[in-house]
């Protein structure tokens, strides 16, 4: 039950308290706008949300600092000097060596970090700044009003804001509400979204493992490791340093994330899997030195403990028509008012490359710039300046497309490295060697040539 009743009126209504709703009520706050002018809310309660995103890279946690939110995120995530692509036999492919990235930020390194905590540390900013997330309540319908638009909730309630902000995911309520098209394919970029079988059906786990897995995946330095074989892709990371405890979820035993692709042609992944799928894949498409089948690791096989959260999603790309629309009504007197979208409800892409909440919030922390602008520039002529909004929202469009097209090119690079015969396998094997080609990966990856 909700501790507290929201108003029923705002200036600024922002559904969604996830990494970007947040990101975008400390920005407004930051900014100027007083905090009793913007009301949160969110379908689920707290605590309710999942792990998913692991990683702050470089220009994200630049973002961040310009809304002084990066130093708890940034105390809080291991740095991730490098990051390694492996073989399906161990071999080393590509070393990215992220401290290539000194000479243009002050993080040269990604921030690897679980969602869940990137939400704790947004939220704790938020109710320093005296801001509150209003819980569980989920938007059903919304019709332009006088100086407003009046959202409606399903426990009978309504507010009426001049701006809504979207940030409530992929299947964003408001962006139905809001008649836009549906996130769609985007023109110009390939047609086939499920760019390969093999890497198109991804499964997500943090999970604890009953031996120590420190001498192997070592934190400090903290290196990634990705291991592509013929069947797909297995990713394992360190969530938590191991002498320490998760402030995610209560363990006093290290986390790690573990990710990897299912081929379609073995069906449908279970969408929750459990210990025992995830132990079979583990098993089979994991490293040599954590699988539990006697035959791959003779030494000491390695066998899951917990499973502490897990999810399986279809990669594909999509994005709005436009991030920004006013909306008016039938009448003179129902003038409306604006919304625009933020985060998933305006695009998502494949997760290879660890771009989405990044992205998200970087659209975030300059949303709430404008939108604060604009507020303090209209003397509560809403239709004034509107193009200061427009302009934003068409340059985060061309950032995003710009997004999607290069996890288009990570996925097909990923491709390319199942089959170790390919031609593609061995140019990359030599374009791996030059130094040049090394840093162009990691400053794409940063995001500092995509703020």
């Amino acid at each position: 039950m909700m501790s507290q009743q929201p108003p029923t009126q705002a200036k600024v209504l922002i559904v969604g308290a996830g990494p970007s709703g947040l990101t975008t009520a400390v920005s407004l706050i930051k900014h100027g706008i007083a905090v009793q002018d913007i009301v949160i809310i969110d379908s689920v309660l707290q605590g309710e949300n999942t792990s998913r995103a692991v990683v702050l890279h470089a220009a994200t946690l630049e973002a961040l600092e310009s809304i002084g939110c990066v130093d708890g995120l940034n105390s809080s995530g291991l740095h991730m000097q490098r990051m390694r692509l492996q073989g399906g036999n161990g071999s080393t492919i590509i070393t990215n060596d992220l401290s290539s990235l000194q000479p243009y930020t002050k993080f040269p390194y990604a921030c690897v970090i679980s969602q869940a905590h990137t939400e704790i540390e947004l939220h704790r900013e938020l109710e320093t700044l005296g801001g509150h997330v209003f819980r569980p309540l989920k938007a059903v319908g919304m019709k332009p009003v006088e100086n407003g638009l009046q959202v409606s909730f399903e426990a009978d309630q309504t507010i009426t804001a001049q701006y809504v902000i979207a940030a409530d995911g992929a299947r964003s309520v408001v962006h139905t509400l809001s008649r836009w098209y549906l996130l769609r394919r985007p023109d110009g970029l390939d047609k086939d979204e499920s760019t390969d079988p093999r890497t198109s059906q991804i499964i997500l786990a943090d999970v604890s493992f009953d031996s120590n897995l420190e001498h192997i995946f070592p934190t400090d330095p903290y290196v990634g490791s990705l291991s592509i074989c013929s069947d797909g892709i297995f990713l394992i990371a360190p969530l938590a340093h191991p002498k320490a405890k998760s402030t995610v979820y209560d363990a006093t035993e290290p986390i790690y994330r573990i990710g990897f692709s299912v081929p379609l042609d073995k069906g449908e992944a279970p969408s929750h899997p459990g210990i025992e799928v995830l132990q079979s894949y583990v098993g089979a498409q994991g490293p040599m030195v954590i699988s539990s089948d006697p035959s791959r690791n003779p030494g000491k096989p390695v066998h899951l403990k917990q499973v502490y959260w897990s999810t399986r999603f279809r990669t594909h790309s999509a994005i709005a028509d436009i991030f920004f629309k006013r909306i008016r009504g039938d009448t003179e007197e129902e003038n409306g008012g604006i919304v625009m979208l933020v985060g998933d409800a305006a695009h998502i892409h494949s997760p290879i490359g660890g771009q989405g909440m990044n992205l998200a919030i970087r659209d975030a922390v300059g949303l709430g710039a404008i939108v604060a602008k604009h507020i303090q520039s209209t003397d509560a002529n809403i239709n004034s300046n509107l193009q200061t909004l427009q302009d934003f929202a068409q340059e985060r469009h061309g950032k995003a497309l710009k997004q999607i097209a290069m996890t288009k090119r990570f996925t097909r690079l990923v491709s390319s490295l199942m089959n170790p015969w390919s031609i593609g396998y061995w140019a990359l094997y030599v374009l791996g060697n030059i130094p040049f080609f090394r840093r162009m990966l990691v400053w794409q990856l940063s995001g500092l040539g995509n703020r």
